[in-house]
């Protein structure tokens, strides 16, 4: 019997840390977890879980008590910048133990990130010098069985998890969610905006992408992040989405070329909430750029990268899927992906006349190394993706399946199965009482 105990911390709002967890601990080893708010309980195994329901600051402390009571010798969690993680991570590197971070995925579809101590800006990949991704060929590439659509599974996930965390919010009086509204401005913006995406403006707005490409004219891509995500408020100089809009606005009616386009493209997943697109408008009207500037809410990505003339972002991992379309790129905040060679270098108003495409070799060798070393193939939300995502990190912590119950998770699913989250999840369901059993 092995001597590891793994703390799981806050994971995504899916049921694939409490697999994880019956996974890692049927093959002998001791799994605890902490929940922090009402979501992560709905989500959490019924034995060896903890409530916390202090303060951040007073977190450390309780962690550290924990800790000389059982002797962690792991710690598993998602995201490195949520505040829960960053009051725990100082204490868990003093102390020495192993830190493993999951991710969104580097690469995407297929894949999901996990990474020793922390992930994007902090990744121990982050590195410029084009040598250190030249040194190491990945002598065989990892394949990845395709996982398919999963925005179903992942709504129905996240609305429990929401209506999880207003049920229990008097046992979490101190929790504070790292997203920026409240759940039910998030779904009333979702319910606004995604149905008028699907009944009218797809259709109206692949028609204008296709006008702009027949024209010849020459465009730039500016896709657009989540305001919520790390990427922007950790790791880049902006403080907010519309800030960096700004900047790039400004950037482009002063030196690119007169006759080109500004295509903004929003984030899928926006909720509607900040009106980029009237932030936009203003911004055009106000550097008399309206007629060169042109703002989608949908869009066949592939597509607008194919045909742009440069792509500009902060460091969203559509950077990568720019250099791998030849698209010249720049990145505005800290990205794996800005290597000399790959990004372009010298700022963002020399780029809209000077941007030029990655070194596809350099770039073959990148994404070798990163998805040899950090990625997994699976996802966070469907049935075969976290099958597939479980079997990876087993191998990737050195926990090898060795019982009947678990081995089936190696078995890659040919299909990805559609079904109500009570059958998918486990079979039916224990009762409340038992399922968040806590101590």
């Amino acid at each position: 019997m092995t001597s590891r105990k793994f703390l799981f911390l806050q994971g995504v709002a899916t049921p694939f840390f409490r697999k994880l967890g019956e996974a890692i601990q049927e093959n002998g080893y001791e799994v605890f977890r902490v929940n922090f708010c009402g979501g992560d309980r709905w989500f959490s195994p019924s034995k060896n879980t903890w409530r916390f329901s202090a303060t951040l600051e007073q977190l450390p402390a309780w962690l550290e008590e924990k800790h000389q009571q059982h002797r962690f010798t792991d710690v598993i969690l998602f995201g490195d910048t949520r505040p829960i993680h960053l009051q725990a991570l100082p204490l868990f590197k003093r102390l020495g133990l192993s830190i493993h971070v999951y991710e969104e995925g580097y690469f995407r579809p297929d894949w999901i990130t996990l990474e020793q101590n922390g992930v994007n800006g902090h990744s121990r990949l982050l590195c410029k010098d084009p040598a250190f991704w030249q040194q190491q060929p990945v002598e065989k590439l990892k394949t990845a069985h395709p996982i398919g659509k999963n925005f179903l599974p992942r709504a129905w996930h996240d609305a429990c998890y929401r209506l999880a965390n207003a049920s229990f919010s008097p046992a979490y009086p101190h929790y504070q969610t790292h997203r920026p509204f409240k759940a039910y401005r998030e779904y009333l913006g979702w319910a606004q905006r995604m149905p008028t995406n699907k009944l009218w403006r797809e259709h109206w707005e692949k028609t204008k992408i296709q006008r702009l490409i027949a024209s010849n004219r020459a465009y730039y891509l500016l896709p657009l992040q989540l305001d919520s995500d790390a990427q922007i408020r950790v790791h880049s100089p902006f403080v907010s989405v519309q800030q960096m809009i700004v900047t790039v606005m400004a950037s482009f009616a002063k030196f690119a070329p007169a006759d080109s386009v500004l295509v903004i493209k929003n984030h899928p997943l926006d909720t509607g909430l900040l009106k980029h697109s009237k932030k936009v408008r203003q911004v055009a009207k106000t550097l008399n750029i309206s007629e060169r500037v042109l703002f989608l809410e949908t869009g066949h990505l592939p597509t607008l990268l194919q045909h742009t003339k440069g792509t500009v972002l902060v460091n969203s991992t559509t950077g990568t899927s720019a250099l791998h379309h030849g698209s010249p790129t720049i990145a505005l905040g800290t990205a794996l992906f800005d290597i000399p060679g790959l990004t372009f270098q010298e700022g963002l108003d020399r780029f809209w006349q000077e941007g030029r495409p990655a070194d596809q070799a350099l770039f073959s060798q990148f994404r070798q190394r990163v998805i040899q070393e950090t990625q997994i193939n699976g996802d966070f939300y469907s049935y075969k993706g976290i099958q597939l995502a479980i079997a990876g990190s087993l191998a990737a912590m050195q926990i090898t399946p060795q019982t009947p119950k678990t081995a089936p998770i190696l078995t890659p699913i040919p299909t990805p199965i559609v079904a109500p989250a009570k059958l998918i999840y486990g079979g039916k369901l224990p009762e409340t009482s038992y399922l968040y059993k806590e101590r």
